[in-house]
């Protein structure tokens, strides 16, 4: 749950699988398998920069911003659904969503009958003109 960059573009890092990475391609939201070499850790400023340029006050971790930008891109999402996703553990994840929460940028709602969480910023528009 961080972001990540291959030097022409930002992604959302969602599992390490031996010498491969799943990500999340930004803006297009696309989910693909690169090689672990091929990426490092992104500026999160210039990743968040793809949602709103605002934002880069209001979120303080890189986890953070892989979340929210996660949720901007994916939509609402459960906890469950989050948990597997992800290489954290549930206390990681919560963690991670208090901060987004007491910043204003998430809240709980409910997906498929369980308990999850949706951005509160419209960034699909944002990320459709990039």
């Amino acid at each position: 749950m961080r972001v990540v960059t291959d030097g022409n573009c930002h992604y959302v890092l969602q599992r390490i699988v031996d010498d491969d990475c799943h990500v999340r391609t930004l803006p297009s939201g696309e989910t693909t398998t690169m090689p672990t070499a091929s990426l490092s850790p992104a500026d999160t400023d210039a990743a968040l920069g793809t949602v709103d340029d605002n934002l880069v006050d209001d979120v303080g971790s890189n986890a953070a911003a892989g979340l929210l930008l996660e949720l901007v891109v994916d939509g609402p999402t459960s906890a469950r659904g989050l948990l597997d996703r992800f290489d954290v553990c549930e206390s990681d994840l919560h963690g991670t969503v208090a901060e987004l929460r007491a910043a204003g940028l998430i809240e709980p709602t409910t997906v498929y009958g369980e308990r999850g969480y949706r951005a509160i910023i419209d960034g699909s528009q944002r990320l459709e003109s990039l």
